[in-house]
């Protein structure tokens, strides 16, 4: 049957089929895209209702003019855009005109909100308190009773702890090894340091004629891991004395001069606390060091000491000390040595110092009920879950990278919004490059920039004014680790800043976390693991892990420098999106109610706490303040070269410390993961990651140790030479001259087949 071109069942309405146009002559491309723009535009004067219902069939309402295309510009990072309710203009007219992109295109959390239970949870008690009970006192316990009341009276300890308890009964009875396994905050140090001194104060005793004095020789040896850990043995050791002034005591850490050191241990010692490098030294190169008569060794975190890498130091100590042991002339001194090894965890390294230096050691806890407890909690891969105290109140904050500046800041800024709620919080990196970028972020002025001094404008700044503001910072600190923190302070509650980390020196490492432990006034510590192990900081009631620990050895001390000694105590825990959602298992572990006092949080909680107005009026308003804290943080280190070049070293420090947790939380901490853009927001950078690059290494502790001494005698070395503070001095100009002259010398001193003319 032919085609007539009839069609059945088919409704048309009012609309003709009309013929599809053919295009001839010319090129195959041309008739192509001809065909295409007829098919897909058609005529503009047509009426678009005709073509309303073919275009749209199921009537669903769209908009009637195209959004316009934002246009893309090199500052936008990989993943970024732009904040919300901001538009991004056609040309930028100024360089410094930036466009946050810090609430866009950020991951979301990947394990949902557990729901919270409508049972009231009681507040859990303290479990590293000094015991209540009345019949627990040091005089019951064995002390003497002058050392009694010497700790009732001046040291204003009432009652021990349970640790203090179970050690001190031990340690005073028996001459055997002992290990000391305890939570942070328990009162370690006084655990091994009263059996310590009751025994050499019993020696003074037993010789009515001579009595111990610092000609006796020495006792006792303390090793720390840390020069922060040893100068806190030492002082509370100091304090215990002054009930026996004939006993003397002293340190040998890295950092002092070996001539004073020499000179101390010439004179006489009876305890020595020291760190394992520098005992090493003084054994092999001190002649006047004699530790024949060392009948105690204590070794302070011990997992530490192994971690650090001190096992062969630690094994030349012990084998040194076996071999010149000798037989005392002072009565009543132990035949053999005894050794105690303290540490809050028992891990594999732990058990293999205890191999190399402890025999037939007992096991001593603060509760002895708790060892079958412990061993039905431990962990998969052998070794022992970490307990914190039962008071501690710990949370952990979902953050993702791009808002982790901002959430902090926010974070601080509400915890020292009301006066007197938080006395001192310490806040945790990895780095030491990061310490320094957040310490200059959290002292800067808000709003301070380059265009607007007054220097642009054509007025000079007053040297009145300059040297107030210098003289304001070297009033707080004239090693320049101490200043206001300004980024959180209200004028109600000002807040200092702290910062210290591994590569100061000494001395500043020492004034600095002086000057943190005896301020009265709310303080802020940003400092990396260098003050996690040991330390006992008054006040401290907020630890912040803006970074996590590389393992959970170090979380468990870093989150035990609150709530110490039965006083309560908050941590926090900031872990991105993703991955490192799993540590919160890890978290758990730590906790006897499997992780039920654990609560979560948010950037945009902390964010609306931090940066939202009182009254609630408006709710966008915390965004709008915390984009323009960013913007400005970006811009102070856009403009500040010196800034600029601290931002970028802590950006790529951070991911190399990154790398770098152990093999057993790798998986959760993978850097495979890292969005290197939206991290390095978080930096105050606006540069693609590729760009960001320092060249050279960071500054060695000896060169920043020179640093500080060029900076000190700087002023008095100018004075002496006679220069003027408007140019260089003439030392450093005639120093040029005589190289100029030596290098001209060099080049014409003689004639040879090279420079003959």
């Amino acid at each position: 049957m032919a085609d007539d071109g009839m069609l059945l069942n088919f409704a048309i309405g009012d609309s003709v089929i009309k013929p599809e146009a053919k295009f001839k002559g010319g090129r195959w491309r041309d008739r192509l895209t001809a065909k295409k723009r007829s098919q897909h535009h058609p005529n503009p004067n047509a009426d678009p209702s005709k073509h309303g219902e073919s275009k749209n069939p199921n009537h669903i309402q769209v908009p009637s003019t195209r959004p316009a295309k934002r246009q893309r510009t090199s500052d936008d990072a990989p993943g970024g855009g732009r904040s919300r309710g901001q538009h991004q203009p056609s040309q930028r007219k100024n360089p410094n005109d930036f466009v946050s992109s810090l609430f866009t295109k950020n991951p979301e959390a990947q394990n949902a909100i557990e729901p919270k239970t409508s049972e009231l949870v009681e507040d859990a008690k303290p479990t590293n308190a000094p015991l209540i009970d009345g019949l627990d006192t040091f005089t019951n316990l064995g002390l003497s009773p002058n050392l009694a009341a010497h700790l009732l009276t001046k040291l204003e300890l009432k009652a021990p702890t349970g640790i203090q308890k179970s050690s001190i009964s031990q340690l005073l009875k028996e001459d055997s090894d002992a290990f000391i396994q305890a939570e942070t905050g328990s009162g370690k140090t006084l655990a091994y340091l009263l059996p310590l001194v009751q025994r050499i104060m019993a020696l003074s005793k037993a010789t009515k004629e001579a009595g111990v004095h610092r000609d006796s020789g020495l006792f006792a040896i303390i090793l720390a891991p840390t020069r922060e850990l040893c100068k806190q043995i030492s002082v509370v050791l100091e304090n215990l004395l002054r009930c026996a002034n004939w006993i003397v005591c002293g340190t040998v850490i890295g950092g002092e001069k070996k001539k004073s050191e020499k000179a101390r241990l010439r004179k006489g010692l009876n305890i020595l606390v020291a760190t394992p490098g520098r005992l090493a030294d003084h054994l092999d190169n001190t002649q006047v060091l004699d530790v024949s008569n060392v009948r105690w060794l204590v070794l302070d975190e011990g997992d530490r000491l192994m971690e650090l890498g001190f096992e062969e130091e630690l094994k030349g100590i012990v084998n040194k000390l076996d071999a010149r042991q000798r037989p005392s002339r002072t009565p009543g001194v132990p035949t053999r040595r005894t050794t105690v090894l303290c540490s809050a965890t028992l891990k594999m390294n732990v058990q293999r110092l205890g191999e190399i230096s402890l025999k037939d050691a007992v096991h001593i806890k603060a509760n002895p009920e708790d060892g079958d407890e412990d061993t039905k909690n431990a962990s998969d891969d052998g070794e022992e879950n970490f307990r914190v105290p039962a008071q501690l109140k710990q949370s952990y904050a979902i953050v993702a990278a791009k808002l982790r500046l901002v959430s902090l800041t926010a974070y601080l800024k509400r915890t020292f919004i009301r006066k007197g709620s938080v006395m001192k919080a310490i806040v945790f990196v990895s780095c030491a490059d990061e310490v320094d970028f957040l310490f200059e972020v959290f002292s800067r002025k808000h709003g301070q920039r380059r265009e607007d001094t007054p220097e642009k404008e054509g007025e000079k700044k007053s040297d009145d004014e300059e040297k107030k503001d210098k003289d304001e910072r070297e009033k707080l600190s004239p090693h320049g680790t101490i200043a206001p923190g300004t980024a959180f302070s209200n004028p109600s509650n000002p807040v200092i800043l702290h910062r210290l980390h591994g590569s100061l020196p000494q001395h500043v490492r020492t004034a600095t976390l002086n000057s943190f432990s005896k301020s009265t006034n709310a303080s802020v510590m940003v400092c990396t693991d260098v003050a996690s192990r040991g330390l006992d900081l008054p006040n401290v009631d907020l630890v912040i892990e803006y970074t996590p620990a590389f393992s959970s050895d170090d979380h468990t001390h870093r989150i035990g420098r609150t709530a110490r000694l039965g006083r309560d105590g908050r941590a926090c825990i900031f872990l991105q999106p993703g991955s490192e959602e799993n540590y919160v298992e890890v978290l758990k572990r730590g906790y006897r109610d499997g992780g039920k006092a654990l609560t979560r949080t948010d950037a945009t909680e902390i964010l609306k706490r931090g940066f939202g107005s009182t009254n609630g009026s408006n709710s966008k308003n915390w965004e709008e303040k915390a984009t323009d804290w960013q913007m400005d943080v970006e811009r102070w280190a856009m403009e500040n070269p010196e800034y600029l070049e601290m931002a970028r070293r802590a950006y790529q420090s951070h991911i190399r410390a990154y790398a770098t947790h152990i093999a057993a939380e790798r998986s959760i901490f993978n850097i495979k993961e890292l969005h290197l853009g939206h991290l390095a927001k978080s930096f105050a950078l606006r540069d693609r990651p590729g760009k960001i690059n320092v060249p050279g290494l960071r500054a060695s502790q000896e060169e920043t140790k020179k640093d500080f001494k060029a900076a000190r005698g700087g002023a008095g070395q100018k004075r002496k030479a006679g220069a003027s503070d408007d140019g260089p001095s003439s030392t450093n100009a005639d120093d040029a001259a005589r190289r100029m002259r030596a290098k001209m010398r060099e080049h014409m001193a003689g004639a040879n087949e090279f420079n003959l003319a």
